[in-house]
């Protein structure tokens, strides 16, 4: 198994840990999609769990059903009128001027939230002046009243500033509202329906709501019945394509007759009790209290024995029913599929926003990686270039040096001189055998004048010490443009590493579920482009330097700091043969022959003074020392970006395992 498997099998079973039976509802598969996405290996943003949470809440919260038309059209009293409880304030002046939400709670309470985000809790008896658009409420963002009722357990209702407001804030509020609601009771009064001014309101924010929407003719019981039908006919037939359905009431006829239910009066009686006693208990003496419970006692009394049944006609003459079985019937089944299909699609909308995090990611490391891809293609062609060009200059260079034993061996060549040497050879005499005598015999023998090379060469003129003065320096500026070129094919990995980091360092999330802690990964891996990446090739150059550096020194010390003794070797070896050669001539002239130096064995003998086989083979064969040089260099640098690749494919694991997650997630 490879490195880069490995890495990859690691992520892959940090990740593929079980994942437990989740409900197939609605529920739990919210209760999934947190399991899964707010696992702390997805590094989770704080909007994301927001957002999760809220999903959650809005799953098991009640539908809304917004309250809206027209300004003074009694949105207020039929509200109250729905709740069977006076809780919103009413009156001839429109009063509405902020959203409110009417929810369940524990008890009848009101939550103010302000625009800067502060939250504050009053009394209901105050919530005329946090509504009443005569006040300054300007800070305001929206209101939520609580109460404890029943029907407030299933539905939400949302009371909304009028369409035809002169303030653009509220009409743009109200809008907003209606896109988020699950059903719209929209409420006109019976004698106003069908005007041109409601059909233009219509026709600009509810000709998209006609499935939830509600028509609600207020004020039925100041009409006949046929003046009723009539309208109910002309808005069915005027206005079809914005409701579902027109329902006639009398808000008022449905809020007085919320007195047909005993208890719920004894329980509006204790309420007024309560809130008596609390005002006054610091004021009354302990008789005035007892005084207040009987008051309170005789009411409840006169409540459970009076006769409710006028009250019972009196709400089914108001058709408040009608809206709330409309509710039941046609608003409740879109609702819970519509809410069901809003928050599935919203987890798919946030499940994709959270994989193309991980596509950015991905494309990020996918460029380093093509950027490292490039370079090592384009750095193996450069270093293919230098490795021929300075092959050739090395070979000159050696060149030079042949030049150097060649004038060094011609000029010993030059000053081979001869002198004349006698040896005696014997003579037997004929007469007399027993005698013998020696005749003399001259013969010119070979010397080198070294004093004389040696001045021309080393002292007076100094040839050769101005030659190889040259051939350092030409070794020099070689050495030189080797390293600056190889600094050079550093420099533009650099620059393309550093064009690459440039964005990545400062990139932010682009939306509010992405990981704040993910693209702070991001830009601290970005911003160590020098550690994550660069290091190891700006190591192999310094190495590759300093490996160069050493062979050019030892090429320039090798021969110019001893190119001296090297020719007084050769010359002391070239004397010695010719010495030897001489006096193997004077034992037996016939077997041995005196040895003169040739111009060809001079230099070789220079040759193997100077080393210049190893030379050679440094600096004038197809394998120079540089040409290796740069063979190791392309191998370590493929190496390198091999390692590099495997990397950035580790680090690249993980964003694709996200997104195989997430994809499987929302098949």
């Amino acid at each position: 198994m490879s490195i880069l498997d490995s890495f990859i099998l690691s992520y892959n079973e940090k990740f593929d840990r079980k994942v437990p039976e989740f409900d197939e509802d609605l529920l739990g598969f919210i209760e999934k999609t947190k399991y899964l996405l707010l696992d702390e290996k997805m590094s989770p943003s704080v909007e994301l769990r927001e957002r999760l949470s809220g999903l959650h809440v809005r799953a098991r919260e009640p539908m809304k059903v917004a309250i809206t038309g027209q300004f003074s059209s009694g949105k207020s009293t039929f509200l109250n009128a729905l709740l069977s409880k006076n809780i919103l304030p009413t009156g001839i002046t429109p009063v509405t001027s902020k959203v409110n939400y009417i929810r369940y709670g524990d008890e009848l309470k009101i939550r103010v939230h302000y625009i800067d985000g502060r939250d504050e809790y009053q009394s209901v008896e105050h919530i005329a002046r946090f509504t009443d658009q005569r006040s300054t409420v300007e800070e305001i963002e929206y209101l939520t009243l609580y109460a404890p009722l029943e029907l407030l357990r299933e539905i939400t209702f949302v009371d909304t500033p009028g369409l035809n407001s002169q303030d653009n804030s509220d009409t743009t509020t109200t809008e907003k509202v209606l896109k988020e609601v699950d059903g719209i009771l929209w409420l006109s009064l019976m004698d106003n329906a069908g005007k041109l001014s409601e059909a233009e309101t219509l026709a600009k924010y509810l000709d998209q709501y006609q499935g939830k929407s509600l028509c609600v003719l207020n004020q039925k019981d100041k009409f006949s019945y046929t003046q009723v039908e009539q309208s109910v006919s002309y808005v069915k037939q005027s206005f079809s394509e914005f409701f579902s359905e027109v329902v006639p009431i009398s808000a008022m006829q449905a809020l007085k007759s919320r007195s047909h239910d005993k208890s719920l009066l004894a329980d509006e009686e204790l309420d007024r009790f309560m809130r008596t006693l609390s005002t006054d208990i610091k004021a009354d003496t302990l008789e005035n209290i007892s005084l207040m419970y009987e008051k309170y006692q005789k009411n409840v009394d006169e409540i459970l024995s009076t006769d409710l049944s006028k009250n019972l006609n009196l709400l089914e003459e108001s058709n408040i029913q009608s809206v709330l079985d409309f509710i039941d019937e046609h608003i409740r089944p879109v609702a819970t599929s519509s809410k069901e299909f809003a928050i599935r699609r919203d987890i798919n909308q946030i499940c994709n926003k959270l994989i193309d995090q991980q596509r950015i990611f991905l494309k990020i490391y996918d460029e380093l990686a093509l950027e490292l891809r490039e370079f090592e293609a384009e750095a193996d062609e450069i270093f293919a270039q230098l490795k021929g060009k300075f092959s050739k200059q090395l070979q000159n260079a050696y060149s030079k040096i042949e030049e150097i034993i060649e004038v060094i061996a011609e000029d010993i060549y030059d000053h081979i001189i001869t002198s004349e040497r006698i040896r005696y050879t014997e003579k037997k005499s004929r007469l007399l055998k027993s005698s013998i005598s020696y005749l003399p015999v001259e013969y010119k023998v070979s010397k080198i004048a070294s004093d004389v090379i040696y001045k021309r060469l080393f002292f007076d003129d100094d040839v050769v010490g101005k030659m190889f003065k040259k051939y350092v320096k030409n070794l020099k500026e070689i050495q030189h443009e080797v390293n600056d070129n190889n600094a050079l094919v550093y420099d533009m990995l650099k620059k393309r590493i550093r064009g690459w980091q440039s964005p990545y360092e400062l990139i932010q999330k682009q939306d509010s579920v992405h990981s704040s802690m993910e693209f702070a990964n991001i830009r601290k891996f970005a911003s160590k482009a020098y550690e994550n990446i660069l290091r190891p090739f700006s190591d192999e150059i310094h190495a590759s330097y300093a490996k160069i550096s050493s062979e050019f020194n030892h090429l320039s010390s090798a021969v110019s700091f001893n190119y001296q003794n090297a020719t007084q070797v050769s010359i002391a070896f070239l004397e010695q043969k010719i010495e030897q050669s001489i006096s193997l001539y004077e034992q037996d002239p016939t077997q041995f022959t005196l040895f003169v130096p040739k111009l060809d064995e001079i230099r070789d003998r220079l040759g193997i003074s100077f080393h210049l086989y190893e030379l050679q083979n440094m600096m004038s064969t197809k394998n120079t020392f540089l040409s290796k040089n740069y063979d190791r260099l392309m191998s370590e640098f493929k190496m390198i970006n091999e390692e590099r690749d495997a990397f950035i494919e580790q680090r690249k694991a993980r964003h694709k395992r996200v997104v195989e997650i997430l994809e499987r997630h929302i098949e």
